[in-house]
């Protein structure tokens, strides 16, 4: 590594110790103790190195890191280490004094101790003005090399400053296109066989194999050919047939691999492909070896002979093993196409540069070697470079010395890191710590950074936004990428080129492998990621660790590790049913700690050592009911996760002592029973998340204390039978899902005076039979999800739907049987309603009242007012018993007629032009679809229950009328008028493909059903 990447690496350590100086010398303990003036001749020392780092970083001099650049990296490092411990230390003595009933005793008692940290402070810091003194003395002539008037400063910049976290537009490169065509072309034939199963994209790392992959899944020819059958799989380099059934099983059957065995999976798997044509992608694959790609290979024969796989490798020889009857390679973008690709990334025109620049520019993409990672990547950085000076210095440094492709493309990978925001420069490398194409939790991986101390927060401002801002600024330069959600999780993860990136950065900072016998000493180990263990341990492995992940072992380091202090995260992506390790106890400073498939009859009591938590995560983990009462010494906690608990019963009361605590999580915790009444307590919560857990019932009904900061509650498909009323008086609420709770029978009253409410999520709740009134007053919400239309005096008209313009997604309004006025429909305005895309009108009918004559008119009447907006994307109507359809579903008339006893005048239809799916069911009256207006874009079609239908839309007097768009048609209608002259089979589209004639069968109380081939 060169001394401007070492220079840039301590750049960023030196960025997050200087803010915790300032906070710092501002505290009430730094005045107290005596360590401001320690603090204050720190602040000197970091201010030099800084200058120092940022001339070494800027110019790169040499192409060897220089020893004294090294040596500045690790006393940045312990400077760090430092300030982290002035800063637990003061927190520390807050808490004890915050809980010592006798203020003075407790002061006079804290006096020696605080004596003795002063001592050990001003010890440390003694050594570090000595270790820097020695480095000022070797490098004797650095004043020579570094003019003072041309030092850089620490003129540190702000996240609003950061100008990329405006949005860049996603590039695009002609050439791709091309390609992307061709490829599409090969998927889609019509040959079968085993021979064209397989396409595979050949490219080199960064050249765009994986986003052209994604591209063409998005593409609209694949997805009417595959339909909803496209699944994606990261293959990465280590290559294990059971670890990829696992991801094979998650993406295809939408379920956690970790609870099956392999044999389940394997069977499920075969069951949801068998017959089917699908498109499997496999992502950036390595191996070569051709008996374990048949092995895995054989669990994809089931489908049907249209099925495709497509591969994305770097080497041809993958591409040749796995058995490609295709493949492409892809080419090097152009000079002329690398520098549009870079002025799109760097946010400049090329009118508003000088010749000189474009040159410069123009220099510096051809050591991109026509590579679109790199390219897109330096010039993201660039963006917020205005000094053509920087442009000249990365055109000159010595880092583009190099000879082969892969290496420029590196080169360019590393200037892009040294001009990275200094604040970033940490939150980056922290996620070499986990393996390649791992998903990052996006919330889960802020907190990491906030326990690591990467994030200062100032001036009341919320460290997660923070690193929100953060994840977004590393997103726009390419550093990280956001390929999925899942669960509706965001997940994020970094290209193979950028992780190994990260991983030469940090060297011997970050070890992947402990060996069995060793004297080597880790006094330079800040990050261990291990996935295999020897059985005895140095017990010097984890002096200057901050960061542990383990992954799918079964380590016991209980008698191995000693107490650290500079341990900071602790991630245990465990094997199943490991039992809980107690070494991570040791930890006392342990700001964030993530456990994953641990089976305990009890979590320790003595989980309330690591007092500096703030992030507590257990995931896939069974044995235990509850949490122990001494968990409510954490008083630091901001996060509580518990996920797929499948013993949890019930959480303690101590809970309530979590003061800071602002988001709890239980998801799918399937025994829990009851909350405890203490949680009111924590003012700080913003976030009370409880999905899934289907044995829950209600809520306290009684709270101790009051939610002031509370915006999310979410009771989603669990089994509360109502909200209690105290719902109704936290005026801060903006979200409460209550989506699938099937058993919720009422919506208190007095909801509409959440004023700030933006999603009221009731779809799916079945049993609600009305809503309260007053639910027009809040305006401000977007989701809705369900109305129910009641019959109360107090119940809520469905005029209220008036002012809620902002609704939108999914809406289905139900008991319209209710509505006595159609005027009332009329005031909902729902064709103002343009963020609605998905409808469903309910009469809410029982199987009695079916059969009863009803006011046909009055129906009609209802219908024809509750008219969709013209951008609804799927609509059904369930139970209506009008005698003709309403005006808004017929073409625009010529003239007034009388039809069923309605007078129809000439109306306007609306163009519905994104309606893909329409279904109606539970006509009786209707006899006939004339005039139906034209959908250009429908895909299916349902008529179910139209027991007096004679006669279906027509374009004439004889055949039927079917859009072109129309790919799946069911018809549950009168067997005679499938025998009639008005409908016959030699009406069906002939020219359709997708319109698959033999499907069409007969049921007895009469059926069609036109679908897609599926051979």
């Amino acid at each position: 590594m060169t001394s401007g990447m070492e220079a840039a690496l301590a750049s960023g350590v030196l960025k997050v110790a200087g803010d915790k100086l300032v906070s710092l010398l501002a505290t009430e303990f730094a005045a107290i103790t005596g360590v401001k003036r320690d603090l204050s001749e720190l602040q000197d020392i970091h201010a030099e190195i800084t200058s120092w780092l940022s001339a070494a970083r800027d110019r790169a001099i040499q192409s060897e890191p220089q020893t004294w650049v090294v040596k500045l990296k690790d006393v940045a490092y312990d400077i760090d280490d430092i300030l982290q411990e002035v800063q637990l230390e003061a927190e520390k003595q807050k808490m004890e004094r915050d809980d010592d009933k006798n203020g003075i005793a407790g002061c006079f008692c804290a006096k020696p101790k605080t004596f003795a940290f002063r001592y050990k402070m001003a010890h440390k810091i003694k050594a570090i003005k000595v270790r820097f003194a020695a480095i000022v003395k070797q490098r004797s002539d650095v004043n020579t090399l570094f003019p003072r008037d041309e030092h850089v400063g620490t003129g540190y910049r702000t996240v609003g400053e950061m100008s990329w976290l405006s949005k860049v537009p996603e590039s695009k490169i002609p050439l791709r296109d091309h390609e992307k065509d061709e490829i599409i072309s090969k998927l889609v034939e019509c040959n079968a066989g085993e021979n064209s199963m397989i396409v595979s994209i050949v490219g080199l790392g960064g050249s765009g194999k994986t986003t052209l992959a994604k591209h063409i899944c998005h593409d609209v020819k694949i997805k009417e050919h595959f339909g909803d059958e496209i699944f994606w799989v990261h293959v990465s380099q280590e290559f294990d047939v059971q670890k990829l059934i696992g991801k094979l099983f998650q993406t295809i059957v939408g379920d956690n691999s970790d609870r099956h065995p392999p044999q389940h999976m394997v069977q499920k798997i075969s069951e949801k492909l068998s017959n089917k044509k699908f498109l499997l992608i496999l992502d950036d694959a390595w191996h070569e070896d051709r008996h374990d790609w048949e092995q895995f290979m054989v669990q994809l024969k089931c489908g049907a002979p249209e099925t495709r796989i497509m591969l994305t490798t770097r080497d041809w020889k993958v591409a040749e093993t796995v058995g490609s009857g295709y493949i492409f390679e892809l080419a090097f973008l152009s000079e002329s196409e690398s520098w549009n690709l870079f002025l799109m990334g760097s946010g400049w025109a090329e009118q508003d540069l000088s010749s000189d620049d474009v040159q410069v520019g123009k220099e510096i993409i051809k050591g991109c070697g026509g590579v679109p990672l790199a390219i897109q990547t330096l010039g993201a950085v660039l963006r917020d470079k205005k000094q053509k000076s920087t442009w000249r210095a990365i055109r000159d440094n010595n880092l583009w010395n190099v000879q082969s492709i892969n290496d420029r493309v590196f080169a360019s990978l590393k200037l892009s890191y040294i001009h990275l925001a200094d604040e970033l420069k940490q939150c980056f490398t922290f996620c070499s710590i986990f393996p390649k194409g791992y998903g990052i939790q996006k919330d889960r991986l802020i907190a990491q950074w906030i326990a690591h101390g990467f994030i200062n927060a100032m001036n009341g401002e919320q460290a997660e936004d923070i690193g929100r801002d953060y994840l977004d600024s590393l997103v726009k330069v390419r550093f990280l990428q956001k390929p999925y959600e899942i669960w509706d999780i965001d997940i994020y993860n970094m290209h193979d080129l950028i992780h190994d990136l990260t991983r030469q950065i940090l060297k011997d900072e970050l070890v992947t492998c402990v060996p069995i016998h060793t004297t080597e000493k880790f006094t330079h180990n800040r990050y261990l990621s291990l996935t295999s263990f020897p059985e005895n341990v140095d017990k010097g492995l984890f002096d200057k660790v901050r960061a542990l992940y383990i992954s799918e072992s079964k380590p016991s380091f209980d008698t191995t590790v000693k107490n650290s202090c500079c341990m900071r995260s602790v991630v245990l992506d465990y094997a199943i049913d490991t039992p809980l390790s107690l070494f991570i106890l040791k930890f006392e400073y342990l700001g964030y700690l993530e456990i994953h498939n641990v089976s305990c009859t009890t979590v320790p009591e003595a989980i309330s050592r690591c007092w500096n938590l703030q992030s507590l995560h257990f995931v896939d983990c069974k044995g235990f009911v509850t949490l122990p009462e001494s968990v409510g010494k954490l008083r630091k906690l901001r996060t509580l996760e518990l996920r797929w608990i499948t013993d949890l019963e019930s959480l303690p009361q101590s809970i309530g002592d979590f003061y800071v605590l602002q988001s709890l999580q239980l998801y799918d915790c399937s025994k829990l029973r009851e909350i405890p009444s203490s949680l009111g307590r924590i003012g700080n919560l913003c976030v009370l998340d409880i999905e899934g857990c289907s044995s829950l019932q209600q809520l306290p009904s009684d709270i101790i204390g009051e939610f002031k900061n509370l915006r999310t509650l979410n009771l989603s498909w669990t089994k509360v039978t109502m909200l209690p009323q105290w719902v109704t008086s936290i005026d801060t609420l903006e979200c409460i899902d209550l989506e699938g709770c099937k058993e919720l029978r009422e919506l208190p009253k007095g909801i509409a005076n959440l004023k700030r409410l933006e999603v009221l999520n009731i779809g799916g709740c079945s049993k609600l039979c009305c809503l309260p009134s007053g639910l027009g007053q809040l305006t401000r919400l977007r989701k809705l999800g369900l109305f129910v239309v009641g019959c109360g005096a107090d119940d809520a008209r469905i005029s209220e739907l008036e002012n809620l313009d902002m609704i939108g997604g999914g809406l289905e309004i139900t008991n319209l049987k209710y509505l006595k006025n159609p005027s009332d429909a009329e005031k909902a305005c729902l064709k103002r309603k343009s963020n609605i895309r998905h409808l469903e009108l309910n009469w809410s009918l029982s199987d009695t009242e079916e059969e009863l004559v009803s006011d046909m008119e009055h129906d009609w009447g209802v219908l024809n007012a509750l008219e969709p907006p013209s951008q609804i994307e799927s609509l059904e109507i369930f139970g209506y018993r009008g005698p003709c359809l309403p005006g808004w579903m017929r073409k625009q008339n010529d003239s007034s007629y009388s039809e069923g006893g309605i007078m129809q005048k000439q109306t306007i239809a609306s163009h519905f032009l994104c309606l893909t799916w329409l279904r109606l069911k539970g006509f009786p009256n209707l006899r006939h679809m004339r005039g139906f207006v034209e959908l250009p874009s429908l895909k299916n079609l349902v008529l179910d229950e139209m027991p007096n239908l004679e006669e279906l839309w027509t374009t004439s007097n004889v055949s039927p009328y079917f859009p072109p768009s129309l790919d799946h048609m069911s018809l549950y209608i009168k067997c005679e008028l499938l025998s009639t002259g008005r409908f016959s089979l030699r009406y069906l589209p002939q020219s359709r493909p997708c319109l698959d004639h033999s499907k069409i069968f007969g049921r007895m109380h009469g059926a069609l059903n036109v679908g897609k081939k599926n051979n």
